[in-house]
């Protein structure tokens, strides 16, 4: 039996990404309210990050013709307003998502390749959404600044809460209800609570499958007092209450009537300068209520201590870190589903180099450790070495954990920093080692290097490489994996300030890597343009292929999908 594409249609997606493309690379335009209402002369400014992915998928349909049937092209668009007038802002953040060429027709019977959302979410359109992501309100009065609508907050390290924006990851997670920041003096008084709000379209991230996520209350304080002498301090509390998958569909308010599930208070003090050495504590407890947190007992108890001392001999910087938390990574517990976090200790780690194995010691529920780091500036603002190490005990066995015996964990990271003129070389390697104290259990290990060249050509040209290669031997597993090895490499050329063209290369034989290259099976690559035509107006165009992986930022990982296709973005601002 042979099936038919409808040509009409991909002819239609064409045409559509066409015209859009076309409008929205118009000239940008700024605005300013008129007239004599509370308005009148505020400005306002829009900003818009487009993009078109071009979907390569080897998939075929059994039954239908012999090519990639489901290849289909995703259309995202952000678009944030801003409005501001003295004291008063107000934002506003309007996500779409459209997916093109998605249908097929087999039998006389109409397909979806994909389906873009599922029956918790509601649109007209069997293959577009439009969310509203996020609304807010901020006025100022005197000391007092109050927010309404989606917010943000973080209280000391982000131990206790650090709900965030983290685009290096496509995370932006936020409260939606009320923040009133209060200064007074020496004092500063945080007060935020309302209802998770996760994003619903991803911006980096492919759309399938969208579904609206149950809320969760988070209620937070924070004191802060800057006229102790020469101490810092402050104190906070945090208390969630944790929506489960069957409360999908119920007022949100009722968060607020159910039982606390998680409870933290905490404590940071600093000593900026005391005998030349700059001083961090902060200390969290942790109490969970939650059946699904405690194993059953009435109440679990965990805490989270975290202090960091930096020093400046002469033209020497030293930093030492330490740390030691136990059943933390219980209040993600909720959340980890939904690719965020509500609160997370500092990793002390390197993270461009996480893997599925450093990936399980971040998430560790039972971790010690510490870390220092020695920056020497050998010539002043030209050449910098450094060498950092770090020794972790993770007493952890479940999770994300392959091992079946504690382990004993080392890290040495090694590199340097030169500049001179427009000419820079950033050098980074280093060795890991995780011993499992059952000697059968053998050892973990990781060697990695890293690399960035910057050359100038002629007074406005450039030439740009990068380079990074990671191995991995992993120790005895009951379910034994593969050592493997990763490499990224690209390199890129600046025309002025304007033009850059880049080319990228990947390879890896991780067998935990869901993907496939495009050049052979453990082999991709890539080609991007990047072109601003004006500082607040910038296109880029990509084709080719990238690597699964594991991506971290700020104390944050999300394991990221591989993509084969074609992608055109433009950012603007009006």
């Amino acid at each position: 039996m042979i099936g038919h594409r409808s040509a009409t249609l991909s002819r239609r997606a064409g045409a559509l990404l066409t015209t859009t493309l076309a409008l929205a690379m118009g000239s940008a335009h700024g605005a300013e309210l008129v007239g004599t209402g509370p308005l009148a002369g505020a400005s306002v400014q829009v900003t818009s990050d487009f993009e078109a992915r071009f979907h390569h998928v080897d998939e075929r349909v059994e039954g239908f013709e012999d090519r990639n049937i489901h290849d289909y092209v995703e259309q995202v668009e952000r678009l944030n307003f801003l409005l501001s007038k003295g004291t008063l802002t107000v934002g506003l953040t309007v996500d779409q998502v459209g997916l093109y060429a998605n249908r097929y027709i087999l039998d006389g019977e109409l397909y979806h390749s994909n389906d873009l959302y599922d029956e918790t979410l509601a649109s007209p359109f069997a293959d577009a959404l439009v969310v509203v992501e996020k609304a807010y309100l901020q006025k100022r009065v005197g000391d007092v600044e109050l927010t309404l609508g989606d917010t943000y907050a973080s209280f000391g390290r982000g131990m206790a809460l650090n709900i965030v924006k983290n685009t290096d990851i496509d995370v932006d997670s936020s409260i939606r209800g009320a923040k009133a920041v209060i200064r007074s003096g020496p004092l500063d008084v945080s007060l935020v609570s309302g209802l998770s709000n996760t994003q619903e379209i991803s911006q980096d991230f492919p759309n399938m499958a969208l579904g609206r996520d149950v809320s969760h209350m988070v209620s937070g304080a924070r004191v802060e007092h800057y006229g102790l002498g020469p101490f810092q301090a402050g104190v906070h509390g945090v208390v969630y209450a944790f929506g489960r998958p069957g409360d999908l569909g119920m007022p949100q308010a009722v968060r607020y009537e159910q039982s606390l599930d998680a409870t933290v208070v905490g404590a940071t003090v600093s000593l900026p300068g005391a005998l030349g050495v700059d001083w961090f504590a902060e200390a969290d407890l942790f109490t969970y209520r939650a059946p699904e947190l405690t194993g059953g007992e009435e109440r679990l108890q965990g805490h989270a201590i975290y202090g960091a001392a930096s020093l400046y001999p002469g033209k020497t910087v030293v930093l030492v870190e330490a740390k030691q938390t136990k059943d933390t990574e219980l209040l993600n517990a909720f959340v980890t589903n939904e690719g965020w976090e509500l609160a997370n200790v500092p990793t002390l780690e390197y993270e461009r180099v996480i893997t599925e194995d450093s990936a399980a010691a971040i998430n560790s529920n039972d971790l010690t450790g510490v870390r220092v780091r020695v920056d020497h500036a050998l010539v002043p603002a030209k050449l910098t070495p450094y060498v950092a190490v770090s020794v972790f005990r993770d007493e952890d066995l479940g999770g994300l954990h392959f091992n079946s015996s504690p382990e004993n964990i080392a890290h040495a990271v090694t590199g340097l920093q030169w500049f001179e003129g427009r000419r820079v070389v950033q050098v980074n390697t280093g060795f890991r080692q995780d011993q499992r104290e059952d000697a059968d259990g053998g050892a973990d290990k990781l060697a990695h290097l890293d690399a960035e060249l910057h050359l100038p050509v002629g007074p406005h040209n450039a030439l740009e490489l990068a380079v990074g290669v990671k191995r991995f031997q992993w120790g005895n597993n009951d379910q034994q994996q593969a050592d493997f090895t990763e490499m990224e490499n690209a390199i890129a050329w600046h025309q002025g300030e304007k033009l850059m063209l880049l080319l990228f290369q990947d390879w890896t034989n991780n067998p935990l890597i869901r993907s496939e290259g495009n050049l052979a099976d453990q082999l991709y690559g890539a080609l991007e343009v990047h072109y601003a035509r004006t500082s607040a107006t910038k296109v880029r165009a990509f084709y080719g292929a990238y690597k699964a992986g594991i991506r971290c930022s700020g104390g944050q990982c999300r394991s990221l999908p591989g993509f084969e296709g074609g992608r055109l973005s433009y950012e603007t601002v009006f």
